[in-house]
């Protein structure tokens, strides 16, 4: 790829803006540094990050640099973030001046469709080519540095490595499991609560009392206890 800097060239992105087209998938994309004063974030973005994951994906920029690109548009003489929020905010914690973009030209429509694709359209690891990859670190850096290196927590890295001693056939079964999950999305519940808190803490409890990983683990067990008690005989 081509890489510009827009502080040096400003007639790369305001004269012939190396844009591309909706339909220009034959094109090809060049990334330039556009300054991070002159990036604005999209007022329609649902990408959230936790505070956990953004403290590692700090470190990971201070250790790598930026080894992928912003895709943003122009508007006016800024440009709008489509993906990248998150980068661009800690590139301005650390300091940087400029940050690779790629410059796309869409209207409101497809900046949209473009925000959630960018956020969505990922694939899942394989449960145990993870494993594999995790064991394969682990021989030259302890858990505690992968933890930090890596967006998964040392519970999580101790499970991973656990998969590599499964009994023959639970490594079919785990990739025809994940297999499924990528044709059944699961189903997200958004709804208002006036206590969070109480919720959080039951999550909190069933999670730690069960050993469940993840918190709609922890709420399925909650529901289904609860479906339980009513049909319990008094």
């Amino acid at each position: 790829m081509n890489i510009e800097s827009a502080t040096e060239n400003s007639s790369s992105l305001h004269g012939g803006k190396p844009r591309m087209g909706a339909h220009a998938g034959v094109e090809k994309l060049t990334v330039v540094e556009i300054g991070v004063e002159q990036l604005t974030p999209n007022p329609w973005n649902p990408n959230r990050m936790s505070e956990a994951m953004r403290a590692k994906l700090k470190v990971y920029l201070q250790r790598e640099g930026f080894v992928e690109p912003l895709v943003v548009r122009a508007i006016g003489e800024n440009y709008q973030i489509l993906g990248g929020f998150h980068r661009w905010e800690i590139a301005k914690e650390l300091g940087y001046a400029t940050v690779p973009c790629v410059v796309v030209d869409v209207d409101d429509k497809r900046a949209k469709i473009l925000t959630i694709n960018l956020n969505e359209m990922k694939g899942q690891s394989l449960p145990t080519l993870l494993a594999n990859l995790v064991h394969d670190l682990s021989k030259e850096l302890v858990l505690e540095d992968l933890e930090k290196q890596l967006p998964y927590s040392l519970d999580e890295l101790k499970d991973s490595l656990d998969l590599l001693k499964i009994p023959d056939g639970l490594d079919a079964f785990l990739k025809q499991e994940a297999e499924r999950q990528a044709r059944e999305r699961p189903q997200i519940l958004t709804f208002v609560v006036d206590d969070a808190d109480v919720i959080e803490r039951a999550i909190d409890a069933a999670k730690h009392e069960h050993g469940l990983g993840t918190r709609g683990k922890a709420l399925v067990a909650i529901a289904s206890a609860y479906l339980t008690s009513l049909e319990a005989p008094e």
